[in-house]
């Protein structure tokens, strides 16, 4: 039989025990919510180090000359270093999945283009699952212009199409890489046109004008920047894929005025970051992105290289996204576009 003494001791050292247990368990609480906080900074406390941009194209082209302008812009609104770093190769699935698996805290942007949903389309299995990244901000967009080498007997787009179906799969179309946007333009065309053409990638729009200027290869789409070499004889431009004419070259017909129906296609440009960067971060940095852009210095390289705009929410940008993949989807489909 217990003794009071002993009875009433045994009820104090559980008094005890419950306090000590409770304080451990505020303790802990207070412990996780903290690091829950420090996970989820705050949009006013961003950035508070250095951030990271994946370019997941090589050096020299547009994509990586319009981001370096944006990241300058971003570093003094920020007050933090923008580093850029070009991580190409696996058709853009490299430097992407970077991107995706990093933490979720808005210092590692993504800036990319049309490879990101073509390669949900066209490859069989990604490094990183298509829902891992979500869209933040519209860098800038450029309509595709059709080049052909000057020593190609065509001046339009007509004589380019005849030219093209007396010789089925014989003329050379130059891209920046499989999916890409010039790739995906040139499929186009040719279905609207009824034409068979050859495709030869490169890795990246440098190697690919360069032997287009030395006549390795016959025709491409590419930037308005280009117009310039135009100019100099060193390229023939036939048409602009767009609804309109361009205003710096207004004597250039669109390919639908040029008489092959339904191609209007361009390249775009945006940041992404992966999809559990908090809401308010995301909301920060597409805000910047939108300041930045109306920089004189953004918006002289723009002009210079023929690029718009468009002022878009992120909700937009998103749904821009979306309409993209369900585009080149249909025409992958029925083109029985395969990688390489």
């Amino acid at each position: 039989m217990t003794t009071w003494p002993r009875r009433r001791s045994m009820i104090v050292l559980e008094r005890v025990r419950r306090r000590v247990g409770g304080v451990f368990c505020m303790a802990a609480a207070a412990w996780a919510g903290g690091s829950a906080w420090a996970a989820e900074p705050s949009a006013a406390e961003f950035p508070s180090r250095t951030v990271q941009v994946i370019v997941p194209y090589p050096p020299g082209g547009l994509t990586d000359g319009l981001v370096r302008q944006l990241a300058a812009e971003l570093g003094q609104a920020w007050k933090q270093s923008v580093v850029v770093e070009n991580r190409g190769g696996g058709g853009t699935t490299i430097g992407t999945a970077q991107v995706a698996r990093a933490q979720p805290d808005g210092h590692t942007l993504l800036f990319t283009s049309t490879g990101l949903v073509t390669n949900q389309i066209l490859m069989k299995s990604l490094p990183y699952e298509a829902d891992a990244l979500s869209a933040v901000a519209m860098g800038g967009t450029a309509p595709n212009v059709l080049y052909v080498r000057p020593g190609l007997p065509v001046q339009s787009v007509a004589e380019l199409v005849a030219y093209a179906k007396a010789r089925p799969g014989e003329v050379k179309f130059a891209s920046t890489g499989n999916g890409s946007s010039p790739h995906l333009t040139a499929e186009l065309l040719a279905s609207r046109a009824g034409i068979s053409i050859l495709h030869v990638p490169y890795k990246g729009a440098g190697p690919a004008l360069t032997d287009l200027l030395a006549g390795h290869v016959d025709a491409m789409f590419h930037f308005p920047a280009s117009l310039a070499l135009a100019k100099q004889g060193k390229l023939r431009a036939l048409a602009v894929a767009a609804d309109e004419r361009l205003a710096d070259a207004p004597d250039l017909p669109t390919v639908v005025q040029a008489g092959v129906p339904g191609v209007v296609s361009g390249s775009w440009f945006g940041f992404f970051v992966p999809s559990a960067t908090p809401a308010a971060i995301q909301d920060r940095i597409h805000r910047d992105v939108a300041q930045a852009l109306r920089a004189p210095t953004v918006r002289r390289y723009m002009q210079e290289s023929g690029l718009v705009s468009p002022p878009m929410s992120r909700a937009q940008f998103s749904a821009f996204i979306t309409h993209e993949r369900d585009k080149w989807a249909e025409l992958i489909r029925t083109r029985n576009i395969r990688l390489e």
